[in-house]
C-alpha cells in the first residue's frame, strides 16, 4: 500500500471510530497536506497547468456532477475533521505552520461557501465551466500518439460536461438558486461569438493547430463540428429558451436562499477575514473620504481646483491623457514593463526568474487587463485590452501595468513561484485578499519609485481604492440599484464602459473587489507599524522580502509572520 493510499485509509478510520491520542498524533500536518494535494490533482487535474505538476494522463476534467461534488465535500469534512486535531503551538518549524495556516484556511473557506450552492446557478461570461474549458484547449498536450489519444477522449465528453451543466442549472431554478438575467444575456451573446468563428479562429480548435499529424487534425475538427460546437448551440438554446425567462431580475445576492450567509462565506473566501459587509462598507467610505481630500490637494496644485467632481473631470476631458491607436497602448504597456522592472532592483532583493510577456485579449474574451503566471508551457501573460483606444487613459493605463506586472502581480506570483521548500499545497491555494492586497500596495509603492509619468495617475490612483468595498455590499447588501453602483464608480472617474463591467464583476464574483482594499490596507498597516517599532534600522527590501518570501498566504498568518519579523529584528 503506498503512502497516500495509506494516510487516506487512516482518515476514513479516523472518521468513524475513536481512536487513542497516540495514534492521533501521528498524522502530521504534512501527512494531510500529501492527502489533499494528490486528491486534489485527482479531482481536478486542470489545475497541474497552473502550479507544473505532471499528469500520467490529460485525459479527464474536473467533474461537475453534483454526486461527485458531494463526495469530495465528505472528503473535506473528514480532512478538516483530522486538522482540528493539531495543536497549532505544538507546530516547531515555520514551514510547517505555513502549511497548516494555507490546509486550515483552505478548508474552512471551502466549507463555508457550500451555503451558495454556486454549482446550481454558475452562469459567467468571465469565468465559470466554460473558461475552464477553452484555458484546458490551450494547454492540451499533443505531441505524442498516446496525447493525441487521451485529448480526443478527454474532449469527447464535452457534450456530456454540457448536459450536467444544465441539468444542475435545472435543479437550481427549482430550489430558487439562479444568476441575474443581465449576466445571463451576456453569456448568450458570448455563446454566439463562439460560434460565428471561422473553424481556425475557433478557440476550441487549438490543439489542432498545435498538431503537425493529419488524422489528429481530421478527427479534431470533426470533434469540434459534430460534439463541442452543438454542445454550445444546446447550452445557449436552453439559456434563451428555458432559463432566461426563470432568472431572476434582482442582482443582489440576498435574492437567493441564505443570500446574507452567502455573502459572508464569499467574503471569507476572498479576504480571508471575519470582517463582515457592513465592516468592510464603513472602512471603504472611511478611507474613500481621506482619498477625496488628497485628491483635492493634488488637484489645487495641478489644476488650480478644489472641487472633487471638477478634478475628476479635468482629469477625464484632457485630451492628451487618451491614446490615439492600439499599437500607442502596446508600446506604452512595453516601455512602462521595462522601466518599473530596472526600479523594481532598487526596492527588492530579488525579483522573479520569469519574463512577463504582454499578450492582448482575443475578440471572444473580455477584460481591461488581468495577469495570467507562467507554467512550463507558456510564459507569464500581462494580458490588456486593445480595444477602443481613444477611450482609454494613459494614467489609467499606468496604473494598471503596475498592478498586474511590476511591483504588482507577476513581482509576486514570480518570485512565489522561485520559492523553493515550502508544501506543495501552496501551489493549489491562492488567497486573494493577498494576491490582490500586494497589487493594490503595488500602486501606491510605484508612486514611491517614481513610476508614474501621467500626472493623471497620481489623481486617479486615488480615486478609486476602497471604493470596492463601499460599491460591492452596497449593491449586494445595502440596496443599491444598478444607477447608483455605475454612478459611484464613475464618480471615481471610471469611464461607463469600465463601471459597467465592474458592475456585471460584482454580481458574478460577489465580494471579489473587496479583497484588494482589505488585503492592501493589512499590508500598508503591516509596514507601518515595522517602520514604527524598528525606526532608523528599517529596511524596505527586507520588509517586501518578508512579505513575499511564504508566497500567498492568509492576511492572520502574514501579520504573525511579520510580527515575528520584528521581534527577531528588535533582539
Amino acid at each position: 500500500m503506498n503512502r497516500y493510499l495509506a494516510i487516506l485509509l487512516l482518515i476514513i478510520i479516523y472518521s468513524c471510530t475513536t481512536t487513542s491520542k497516540n495514534s492521533i498524533e501521528e498524522v502530521s500536518i504534512n501527512d494531510l497536506a500529501d492527502v489533499y494535494h494528490e486528491k486534489t490533482i485527482r479531482r481536478y487535474p486542470e489545475y497541474t497547468y497552473y502550479i507544473d505538476v505532471e499528469l500520467e494522463k490529460h485525459d479527464r476534467i474536473s467533474s461537475n456532477d453534483l454526486t461527485i461534488i458531494k463526495e469530495w465535500e465528505n472528503f473535506e469534512d473528514s480532512l478538516y475533521h483530522e486538522i482540528k486535531k493539531i495543536d497549532e503551538l505544538k507546530i516547531t518549524l515555520k514551514k510547517d505552520k505555513i502549511t497548516y495556516w494555507l490546509l486550515k484556511e483552505e478548508l474552512e473557506s471551502s466549507r463555508g461557501m457550500r451555503v451558495c450552492k454556486r454549482n446550481l446557478w454558475d452562469v459567467s461570461h468571465r469565468g465559470g465551466w466554460l473558461r475552464k474549458w477553452i484555458s484546458v484547449a490551450n494547454f492540451q498536450p499533443v505531441g505524442t500518439s498516446e496525447f493525441r489519444d487521451q485529448a480526443l477522449t478527454r474532449w469527447n465528453t464535452f457534450p456530456l460536461y454540457v448536459t450536467a451543466e444544465i441539468d444542475n442549472l435545472r435543479k437550481g431554478i427549482s430550489l430558487g438558486y439562479t444568476m441575474p438575467k443581465e449576466i445571463v444575456n451576456l453569456v448568450i451573446d458570448q455563446m454566439q461569438i463562439l460560434q460565428d468563428y471561422t473553424m481556425q479562429d475557433s478557440p476550441f480548435m487549438s490543439p489542432a493547430k498545435r498538431s503537425e499529424n493529419l488524422d489528429f487534425k481530421t478527427k479534431w475538427e470533426e470533434l469540434v463540428t459534430q460534439k463541442i460546437l452543438p454542445a454550445i448551440v444546446l447550452y445557449q438554446k436552453f439559456l434563451k429558451e428555458e432559463y432566461l425567462d426563470k432568472a431572476r431580475s434582482e442582482v443582489s445576492i440576498l435574492n437567493i436562499p441564505k443570500g446574507r450567509e452567502c455573502y459572508q462565506a464569499y467574503i471569507r473566501g476572498y479576504t480571508t477575514s471575519n470582517k463582515t459587509g457592513d465592516d468592510i462598507f464603513k472602512l471603504g467610505n472611511k478611507i474613500v473620504t481621506k482619498n477625496k481630500s488628497k485628491v483635492i490637494e493634488l488637484g489645487k496644485k495641478l489644476y488650480q481646483s478644489e472641487d472633487f467632481e471638477e478634478i475628476v473631470k479635468l482629469v477625464e476631458k484632457d485630451s492628451s491623457d487618451y491614446f490615439k491607436t492600439s499599437e500607442e497602448i502596446l508600446e506604452a504597456n512595453i516601455q512602462l514593463l521595462e522601466t518599473a522592472k530596472k526600479e523594481s532592483e532598487k526596492w527588492f532583493a530579488v525579483l522573479p526568474s520569469t519574463e512577463v510577456t504582454i499578450k492582448p485579449y482575443e475578440p471572444h474574451e473580455a477584460g481591461r487587463g488581468s495577469y495570467e503566471g507562467a507554467t512550463k508551457g507558456k510564459p507569464a501573460y500581462f494580458r490588456i485590452n486593445l480595444q477602443d483606444p481613444k477611450k482609454q487613459q494613459k494614467g489609467s493605463n499606468e496604473i494598471l501595468t503596475y498592478h498586474e506586472a511590476y511591483p504588482g502581480h507577476h513581482l509576486q506570483i514570480g518570485i512565489e513561484k522561485d520559492i523553493v521548500g515550502l508544501h506543495p499545497i501552496s501551489k493549489l491555494t491562492s488567497f486573494g485578499s493577498y494576491v490582490e492586497g500586494w497589487a493594490r500596495y503595488s500602486e501606491q509603492l510605484a508612486e514611491e519609485m517614481g513610476l508614474y509619468q501621467n500626472p493623471s495617475a497620481l489623481i486617479k490612483r486615488r480615486t478609486w481604492p476602497s471604493r470596492g468595498m463601499v460599491v460591492d455590499p452596497g449593491l449586494h447588501l445595502k440596496g443599491w440599484t444598478k444607477e447608483q453602483t455605475i454612478n459611484f464608480m464613475m464618480e471615481s472617474g471610471s469611464t461607463a464602459d469600465s463601471a459597467l463591467s465592474l458592475y456585471y464583476r460584482i454580481i458574478i464574483w460577489p465580494a471579489q473587489l473587496t479583497s484588494y482594499d482589505v488585503g492592501g490596507e493589512e499590508i500598508k498597516a503591516l509596514r507601518k507599524l515595522a517602520e514604527t517599532k524598528l525606526g532608523a534600522s528599517f529596511n524596505v527590501k527586507e520588509f517586501h522580502s518578508e512579505v513575499l518570501k511564504n508566497g500567498a498566504i492568509p492576511l492572520s498568518a502574514l501579520r504573525n509572520s511579520i510580527n515575528e519579523w520584528i521581534d527577531t529584528q528588535l533582539e
